[in-house]
């Protein structure tokens, strides 16, 4: 009886002793080759899809890799497929390394492909995945997404893991882009009720572009100079039904980030018209929103009203008027403008969702739902169609916060 005890005693120990010791399933991350961008466009094949890997180096620029690392730090390839999922298996007929989609970060879409009314199916396929999460990134890009790549090429930032994270998690801070994770793509068309906002990204420079606001440009329409990478990121594209149906510039797409409260904005810069006398029009102020909107809507009448109330902080950046703002006076007539500048703006951009998008550019129909005993009588509401016909009010609710710099007194004011 003892002899057998000590024997399950042994064999026991030998079976956890060999369990801890297994390491016939490890990966070496030198031996895989992680796609960072992934790029769909049409195909010339009927059937198929046009896929782009923008594949990353692990070991460039890591402590493994060292610095004197001769090996490039990113791989491109392009090849017509069926899905994006079995594309894995025949990129490894030209990539040494096993393919992983664990580090994807962004999924760039060209314009013409976004519009295919077939996009959706194509684009559902990554739900399936294991590898690919859903805080990855969908852009559309004016020109193919093969070209977009193939011409990204930062200046700053070779690694292109920290180029494309640096530029959207800055983009969206600053209200210039949407916060467009698949997440929020996949939730928004399953819904239905409202439109969904991509960011709008582009590797190619118009020629002649026509001069604008600063926020007031689609990607690839900023006329800028210099020694860096021609990729801009700025603007957004409008999803129907998993459809793109139609652009914002950038300055709507900050004024859908400020409604929406769903979207990680902390702060941007802003034009405001001078209400004083000088030669320059506008003066510059900081935004800060750190609070919710309050909406109220009145959805028993045949034609809807909805209220919704804006908490803004204001720093003023700049005085072209050389005012004195200790005065109360000055102070009240600034903040006056201030607010209706943004009623009158944010008032004629909904009007333009209703008339010429057909749609919320943001998830508006959340609010509507809570004055509904049930999804049923919600669905009877129709909010699509209801939204078309509503009356809308913006009050925005103005604090400044800073004033600036005091002007000395022996400057004149500009006549």
């Amino acid at each position: 009886m003892q002899k057998t005890k000590t024997v399950c005693k042994f064999l026991l120990i030998v079976v956890i002793v060999f369990s801890l010791t297994g390491c016939w399933d490890r990966e070496e991350m030198e031996d895989r080759s992680y796609v960072i961008g992934l790029g769909l466009d049409r195909s010339h094949h009927k059937g198929k899809i046009k896929v782009t890997m923008l594949l990353a180096n692990p070991e460039v620029g890591s402590q493994q890799g060292g610095g004197g690392s001769t090996e490039k730090p990113r791989e491109i390839v392009s090849f017509d497929a069926n899905d994006i999922i079995a594309a894995k298996v025949t990129a490894n007929s030209v990539v040494s390394r096993i393919i992983s989609y664990d580090l994807l970060k962004i999924i760039v879409v060209s314009e013409e492909f976004a519009k295919d009314p077939k996009f959706y199916n194509i684009i559902n396929d990554v739900v399936f995945d294991k590898e690919i999460r859903m805080n990855a990134y969908l852009a559309v890009s004016k020109e193919k997404a093969a070209e977009y790549f193939l011409k990204n090429k930062p200046k700053m930032e070779t690694r292109p893991h920290k180029y494309f994270q640096y530029m959207i998690d800055h983009g969206i801070e600053n209200g210039l882009i949407p916060d467009s994770t698949l997440f929020r793509f996949f939730k928004t068309t399953d819904r239905g009720a409202d439109l969904f906002l991509a960011m709008n990204t582009s590797a190619v420079r118009e020629k002649h572009p026509k001069f604008k606001g600063e926020d007031e440009y689609f990607a690839g329409q900023l006329n800028a100079s210099g020694e860096f990478d021609d990729t801009q990121f700025i603007g957004s594209a409008v999803f129907r039904n998993g459809v793109m149906i139609g652009k914002l510039t950038g300055q709507e797409t900050s004024m859908v980030n400020i409604l929406d409260d769903t979207t990680n904005m902390s702060d941007f810069f802003l034009d405001i018209p001078n209400p004083f006398p000088g030669k320059r029009k506008s003066f510059a102020v900081r935004v800060i929103k750190k609070e919710n909107n309050q909406v109220k809507m009145d959805l028993k009448g045949s034609r809807p009203k909805i209220f919704i109330s804006i908490p803004l902080k204001f720093e003023i950046m700049s005085n072209p008027s050389r005012i004195d703002f200790a005065k109360r006076k000055n102070q009240e007539v600034l903040k006056k403008q201030i607010a209706s500048h943004f009623k009158t703006e944010l008032e004629k951009f909904l009007k333009k969702t209703q008339k010429e998008l057909k749609g919320a550019p943001y998830p508006l129909s959340f609010y509507a739902r809570k004055y509904f005993g049930t999804n049923q009588e919600f669905e009877k509401f129709n909010w699509t169609k209801s939204y078309l016909k509503a009356e809308i009010s913006v009050y925005p609710e103005v604090e400044i916060i800073d004033f600036g710099k005091s002007p000395k007194k022996n400057l004149k004011v500009e006549k």
